[in-house]
């Protein structure tokens, strides 16, 4: 089971039970949510309404520090963290109705015990307390129950990409390691030392590794290529080059021959020479000096593409072969 589909199974038995429990028990379950999809927003918004009162205010101040994604943000308000924006909205539902103060500091459990367990409702102030506390839960209680629908939508969304995208990535993923095993190896073995870097010296310069990755990702795909067009003296009908340095001349031959889809070719052509216009913007980087974080975002871009662009080359290859087999 990913990522993903974890999620959507947390989510949906909180959604199916949210009636069913008590409501911090839901906001316990949609905290618990909320920390695994970074939502860092929704963690300590929530986590304020379970948060008792008393004891060490370092620890309760830490306790929600762990729910954030960065907790080095925490009461950053130069750049408002979102532990900044969380506490103006809690402060904002527990003040007086003019907004004056805060008013109710009490947890959710304290305030069930509080209803359960107030002297008399009869009174104008006793009844005032009870209603005050009752639309606190009101609040809490929809406020938990659209963050959960929200997070249904998006990770729903999620998980359908993932899902074509996994059909997508295992066909690819065998075309690969069958065509060109080393170099997805190679690849591999840069693309570690680039995390590494990364990780351990963040501000450190990769520039070399940089280099090897954007290499080797043109190497695949020139391997990709002579798989499904190998270099050939003559050039085409309409005069380009088809030896083995013009490999992206290639490509657009062989798509023009191989694909009966003139909208299909378009795309995957379209694909081509934004793939191109990538590499030439990181060679770029390559002749300057590349901090390794930055350097780890660009390879991220490039084997991405480079991953897509082979992925269709291959399966057209595929298409064509089987409608050769089955003429």
């Amino acid at each position: 089971m990913d990522s993903t589909e974890h999620i959507m199974t947390l989510i949906r038995r909180a959604l199916d039970e949210f009636d069913d429990h008590p409501l911090q028990v839901s906001v316990r379950r949609a905290i618990r949510i909320a920390s695994l999809a970074g939502d860092s927003h929704a963690a300590v918004r929530l986590g304020f309404d379970l948060q008792p009162r008393g004891g060490d205010p370092a620890q309760n101040r830490d306790n929600l520090k762990r729910l954030m994604a960065d907790p080095s943000r925490w009461g950053d308000r130069e750049d408002p963290s979102p532990d900044v924006e969380a506490m103006r909205e809690y402060l904002k539902d527990r003040a007086k109705g003019d907004g004056s103060h805060l008013m109710h500091d009490q947890s959710l459990a304290d305030i069930e015990y509080l209803i359960l367990h107030l002297p008399s409702t009869n009174s104008a102030a006793g009844l005032e307390a009870d209603m005050a506390f009752r639309q606190i839960q009101d609040r809490a209680r929809q406020r938990t129950f659209s963050y959960l629908l929200a997070w249904e939508r998006r990770f729903g969304y999620t998980s359908v990409n993932e899902s074509i995208f996994g059909t997508y990535k295992t066909q690819v993923d065998k075309m690969l390691t069958e065509g060109v095993p080393d170099l997805v190896e190679k690849f591999t073995a840069v693309y570690r030392r680039m995390n590494e870097k990364a990780d351990n010296t963040p501000d450190g310069l990769a520039t070399e590794e940089l280099s090897q990755a954007l290499t080797t990702c043109r190497r695949i795909l020139e391997a990709v290529v002579d798989h499904v067009l190998p270099a050939q003296g003559e050039p085409s009908e309409s005069g380009h080059k088809l030896d083995q340095p013009a490999y992206r001349n290639r490509l657009y031959e062989f798509i023009k021959q191989a694909n009966s889809s003139r909208s299909a070719a378009k795309v995957t052509v379209a694909l081509g020479r934004g793939l191109h216009e990538k590499f030439v913007a990181i060679d770029e980087l390559t002749n300057k000096a590349v901090h390794a974080s930055i350097a780890l975002q660009a390879a991220n871009l490039c084997a991405l593409n480079t991953y897509v662009l082979c992925g269709e080359i291959l399966l057209l290859k595929q298409h064509v072969d089987s409608n050769v087999a089955s003429a």
